[in-house]
């Protein structure tokens, strides 16, 4: 089979060098896609030829939509949170409803979102997935921390508010300093928007920033942690990325998340702290059972698999 996804043209490598989601997905898809034996490349929307491939996978809404005025069919994976934050009378729900409605089928990272466009028909439910060559446990066996140190690891802001706590660093912060703890909050340069604007937040002893890691280090970031933390407000993705390395990686995940998805290894808990505390205690209580069955959960989850999946999907469907 011959595959070609879009290239999102937002001015990432593909794979990204350090922050990127998109383009990470999209190499993951492209790579297991050529470990399953078939021919997968990614091209600008522009280069690509109505014929030249049996499937084009598209992931940003207007360039589906240039697809579909060209007459291209294609899968359309929607990635984008700001359809639930702008409304359904916003220009971005419309022209990500349009590309759905043009495609072949559309894939949604959380069920939330295929509730969202009201169940459209060419809506399904299609997780996220992790890679577990690069990403696995310091260790088989993960010992108990006495002192467990949490990690955050995000991209913050919200439709143009670089500064808005989607990711819910006050609450993780919050946590920390509740139990004494070390807090690391890792990501792109962005995040210091929040921090410009939260400086109540620096003056907590423990707390690590860490800007713009790069991929090939992310791994040692993870080792170094015990915990991740993720009580987000809003994500495209249930699970999201970051959550399910993290769960590779041997962490445990107190975060939250929507209720149609079970992941073993995490406590769900809202943008509580104290709810929080009660997760927190009970992973170091059942500390054996939380580490092995996130590891589980990720497993299950890994790009193989999930790749594995998309390509049953993609022999389902006619493309012709």
């Amino acid at each position: 089979m011959k595959i070609c996804h879009v290239d999102p043209a937002c001015g990432l490598d593909i794979p990204p060098k350090d922050w990127g989601a998109i383009e990470k997905i999209i190499w993951e898809f492209e790579v297991n896609q050529t470990i399953l034996g078939h021919d997968s490349t990614h091209k600008m929307a522009a280069d690509i030829k109505f014929g030249d491939y049996d499937i084009v996978h598209c992931h940003v809404a207007n360039l589906a939509i240039t697809l579909q005025e060209r007459g291209i069919p294609y899968v359309y994976q929607l990635h984008d949170h700001h359809v639930l934050h702008y409304g359904k009378d916003s220009h971005v729900y419309k022209l990500n409803l349009k590309a759905i409605e043009g495609s072949i089928i559309s894939l949604m990272p959380a069920n939330w979102l295929v509730k969202y466009f009201d169940n459209h028909p060419k809506c399904v439910y299609f997780s996220h997935g992790v890679n577990t060559d690069e990403f696995y446990p310091k260790k088989s066996t993960i010992s108990k921390p006495q002192q467990p140190k949490l990690l955050m690891l995000a991209n913050n802001g919200l439709g143009g508010n670089r500064a808005f706590d989607r990711k819910g660093f006050q609450y993780g912060i919050g946590l920390a300093a509740l139990n004494n703890l070390e807090i690391t909050i890792a990501g792109p340069t962005n995040n210091q928007n929040f921090f410009n604007e939260n400086l109540w937040a620096l003056n907590y002893p423990k707390l690590n920033l860490v800007f713009d890691t790069p991929n090939s280090e992310l791994l040692d970031l993870y080792h170094d942690h015990d915990i991740f933390i993720h009580p987000t407000m809003l994500e495209a993705g249930h699970p999201n990325l970051t959550m399910i390395e993290a769960m590779a990686a041997g962490l445990p995940v107190i975060a939250d998340w929507e209720m149609e998805v079970d992941l073993h290894g995490c406590w769900r808990a809202p943008r509580d702290v104290f709810k929080m505390n009660e997760g927190l205690k009970h992973i170091l209580d059942n500390w054996s059972d939380y580490t092995k069955n996130c590891m589980i959960t990720a497993n299950k989850l890994s790009w193989l698999n999930r790749t594995k999946e998309l390509i049953k999907i993609y022999n389902e469907r006619n493309f012709n």
